[in-house]
């Protein structure tokens, strides 16, 4: 695991619960042990998310604002749509401005390619790109999406922000693409 890696901690689950679930998820796929080692809390890694973001000018602090000359691309909706705000406010604290937009790859693989597919393993497979490592584990899928897309780029795929959420109202998302997964 690169030094940079980090899991999670969830804060909403009993020790007991949590070790039962780590043991199982993780500890089918080698890494319980990286996971006790590396585990922190959702502010923690927000704290040095925007450190990081922050050295890279991608996002100021200061100003609040949305990110600069980047984006987040996802395989889905869900987890900026829909886990993210919970987790926010499970951790008591107010959703961060540059979690307002994102590209979801399935969208843009739909209304590039004309080809619906449901998810990461399916887009990979019709693009004859290999898995590398575990799914569902988030730094090998971050590197497989990373692969994806820019195969995507090199068929000549454009980049758009395909969700986009008001920060007064963060549970209203406008998706910005026709045609949708």
């Amino acid at each position: 695991m690169p030094e940079t890696c980090r899991f999670v901690r969830p804060s909403a689950m009993s020790e007991q619960r949590l070790n039962e679930y780590i043991e199982g998820k993780y500890g089918k796929i080698g890494v319980d042990r990286v996971w006790h080692d590396t585990a922190i809390s959702f502010n923690e890694v927000i704290q040095q998310f925007e450190a990081w973001m922050a050295q890279h000018h991608l996002w100021r602090k200061e100003l609040n604002e949305r990110l600069n000359r980047a984006a987040f691309v996802t395989c889905g909706n869900w987890d900026l749509k829909t886990k993210v705000p919970q987790q926010c406010k499970v951790s008591r604290m107010k959703l961060p401005s540059y979690f307002t937009e994102w590209i979801n790859l399935k969208d843009v693989y739909l209304n590039f390619y004309q080809r619906r597919a449901t998810g990461m393993l399916t887009m990979m497979k019709e693009l004859q790109i290999p898995l590398l490592g575990s799914h569902h584990l988030g730094i090998d899928d971050t590197k497989n999406i990373a692969r994806m897309l820019q195969h995507m780029l090199t068929d000549g795929a454009l980049l758009q922000i395909t969700a986009r959420r008001n920060l007064d109202s963060p549970e209203n998302v406008e998706f910005l693409y026709k045609n949708r997964i």
